[in-house]
């Protein structure tokens, strides 16, 4: 009891008493470091300047990550250059093809073509033209205005192949509930 005494300071605040209690020493110590290191830290970036500036910094790495970056668009643009732009008529390409079909196109082009948000794929009318190079052409690079995105940076040639390959597939299965036609009449 007279050690708890002997902690309490003289001041007394509307009945509050407060405790002469002293921090930890490890905590001390790593409060003069942590001092030290900032006095140190400030020396050298700020008054002898030895380290990079923020700046300096931030062109270093915008200049690694543009390299990069022109590296990797070459890269697509080579890759994406070799395309084929022939409809693929195997079966089990087909199935893949209508599973990325239904993985990213059914939200807006219904399950069979029927169209909902986008437009039927399944009758003679084109907005952006048919063909397998104009669906190819149209899932590469979008329809922005429209509400399309562009899926070259989300699908490989090969998928794009497979996907407008099925909706070749579709033509002329007029499903139940099929949007109207829209565009323009599209002979081959």
């Amino acid at each position: 009891m007279s050690q708890t005494e002997d902690k309490l300071l003289e001041h007394n605040y509307d009945g509050i008493l407060e405790y002469d209690n002293p921090l930890p020493k490890w905590w001390v110590w790593l409060f003069i470091l942590t001092v030290i290191w900032g006095i140190g830290y400030f020396f050298y970036y700020n008054i002898a300047e030895i380290g990079p500036s923020q700046h300096e910094e931030y062109l270093a790495e915008f200049n690694t990550g543009s390299a990069d970056a022109m590296r990797l668009i070459q890269q697509m643009n080579e890759k994406w250059a070799a395309i084929a732009y022939v409809p693929i008529t195997d079966n089990d390409a087909l199935e893949q093809g209508k599973a990325i079909y239904i993985k990213n196109c059914v939200s807006c082009h219904g399950a069979n073509g029927e169209g909902g948000i986008g437009p039927n794929v399944t009758d003679n009318y084109y907005i952006h033209g048919g063909g397998i190079e104009n669906t190819m052409n149209v899932i590469i690079n979008g329809v922005p205005e429209k509400g399309m995105i562009s899926w070259k940076p989300l699908l490989t040639p090969e998928e794009v192949q497979l996907v407008a390959s099925y909706i070749l597939t579709l033509k002329g299965t007029q499903p139940a509930n099929a949007k109207a036609p829209q565009g323009e009449l599209w002979e081959q």
